[in-house]
């Protein structure tokens, strides 16, 4: 892109993002062509005009919000690659909070994920170099490379010191549905990792299966994920939300970017008690899901609040191969209820319900709050893993362990007893293999996480995803203990709504 085009970007955005008067716009213009050619013609050292006007047109677009950003050839590949569901990279959603790189969700089964990486973990350092001010974009050029070679980053996490992360790149595929099944009473259960291209078929497929296997409750989980298409969030919701009846709207200000999305099919099934697993890693897509099922007493929500990324981003092209991401409306949930919690810390964007009070759209009716993320109807704070569990992680302990005791124990049977030998026989192999040092009080803090961890990791090894999930998550998550919960005494909708007192 040679300066003339560069610059005539400069003033179509600046001209379309101005709200001040003509005058106002050409006196700007005029500084920026001034203050560009004094440093061309004086700088102590040689510049790049285009350099210079490309980072004018970053830094503006940067000055918005964390999502609005300028994609050359390269970027614009990437936002292809990451809607269709496949890339090779760490296996980690991220986003700007408080100016810092964020971790919003670690993508199941990815190298981000066995490492032991977790939601708002912040990455501070990426290959000795800070993150402060970076854009998403730029960190997703750091971050992604070649499978088989490795990156380093600096995470901190709330209760333990900063620590370093080498994590070898793979190739990530994004698994939007990587287990149903039917846990006790008839109760279903369907894991929702991501809204790539195809999820609403595989969740559609999944609760079809359900249903022929008994279900008459359903748990969706959508913790951790991080969202996707708005087309495959509109369509999952269409398999909960009565026909006719509004999913989500987005408001902006153009014309064409006010629109009302309706759900358009009769419930196969009809309104079975249902139960979504949120926290504060679920977004977009995942909260577009959630606030519909919460507005129209679709079921109950539970876990954390959610992140609250609820705007719209256009890709406008500028010519040859580059194009503008610009955020030009936000998600609002049925009851009007602004989804967005943008990072006032730094951008100047602003949840225009904050502060409002909303009401469901159908009984039993019940009071929500605006302000950005979808707050449950029951809010269960995330566990407090202990440190050396982290530690643990970092040393790739439980799936190191994982292997090794699958080569003594090949044969080893589902729901097979996890008795003292099996600690004893880690907590050595830690100290020897992995050359950890673990004092008696860290390990007595951990004991009630190890089982968790480390069954799931030797079933995982044994039986793949299906084991883990069945042999450790649905047995020791305490949301899915919850839901189950609720969900056992109850029959009917109103009967889940009034074990919670509506």
């Amino acid at each position: 892109m040679n300066v003339k085009m560069l610059i005539m970007g400069v003033i179509l955005l600046v001209i379309s993002l101005s709200s001040g008067t003509v005058e106002n716009i050409t006196y700007t213009l005029n500084l920026f062509t001034r203050v560009l050619r004094i440093v061309q013609d004086r700088y102590v050292e040689e510049v790049s005009p285009s350099r210079l006007v490309r980072e004018a047109i970053e830094g503006m677009l940067q000055s918005l919000d964390p999502h609005s950003s300028f994609l050359d050839e390269d970027d614009f590949k990437e936002l292809q690659v990451k809607t269709e569901g496949k890339f090779g990279g760490l296996g980690i959603q991220i986003s700007i909070r408080d100016g810092w790189l964020t971790i919003i969700a670690p993508i199941e089964g990815t190298p981000a994920y066995r490492t032991g990486l977790r939601p708002g973990d912040v990455i501070t350092e990426i290959e000795g170099e800070s993150t402060r001010g970076i854009t998403t974009s730029d960190a997703v050029k750091k971050l992604r490379g070649e499978p088989g070679t490795e990156v380093t980053i600096m995470i901190a996490r709330e209760g333990m010191e900063e620590a370093e992360y080498t994590i070898e790149r793979a190739i990530i595929e994004m698994k939007n549905v990587p287990y149903y099944g039917i846990l006790s009473n008839d109760i279903g259960y369907i894991r929702l990792a991501n809204f790539s291209k195809g999820a609403s078929e595989e969740i559609s497929d999944a609760i079809s299966a359900l249903q022929i296997l008994g279900k008459r409750s359903l748990i969706l989980d959508l913790r951790g994920n991080a969202g996707g298409l708005l087309t495959e969030a509109i369509r999952v919701s269409d398999n909960f939300i009565d026909k006719n009846r509004m999913i989500v709207s987005t408001r902006g200000k153009i014309a064409g970017a006010n629109r009302e999305y309706i759900a358009e099919r009769e419930l196969a099934y009809g309104r079975y008690p249902l139960v979504v697993l949120v926290n504060m890693a679920s977004a977009s897509a995942s909260e577009i899901v959630a606030g519909a099922v919460q507005d129209w007493s679709r079921g109950l929500v539970i876990g954390d609040t959610t992140f609250g990324k609820g705007s719209v981003q256009t890709v406008v092209p500028m010519g040859r191969k580059e194009a503008l991401r610009l955020t030009t409306a936000r998600h609002y949930t049925p009851s009007g209820r602004c989804i967005d919690r943008s990072d006032t810390l730094r951008f100047l964007l602003r949840n225009p319900t904050v502060g409002m009070k909303f009401t469901t759209l159908e009984e039993p009716f019940r009071t929500l709050c605006g302000g950005g993320g979808i707050v449950p109807d029951i809010s269960i704070e995330p566990e407090r893993t202990p440190p050396l569990i982290g530690r643990i992680w970092r040393k790739g302990g439980f799936l190191s362990f994982a292997a090794y005791y699958t080569r003594q124990f090949p044969n080893l049977e589902r729901g097979w007893t996890f008795d003292e030998q099996i600690y004893d026989e880690f907590k050595t192999f830690l100290i020897v293999n992995k050359e950890m040092e673990i004092k008696e009080s860290e390990w007595d803090e951990a004991i009630p996480f190890v089982e968790k961890h480390l069954r799931g990791a030797i079933a995982e090894a044994l039986w793949g995803k299906e084991g883990r999930y069945e042999e450790s998550v649905l047995i020791f998550d305490p949301l899915i203990i919850e839901a189950k919960r609720l969900l056992l005494e109850t029959d009917t909708l109103d009967e889940l709504f009034a074990e919670i007192g509506y």
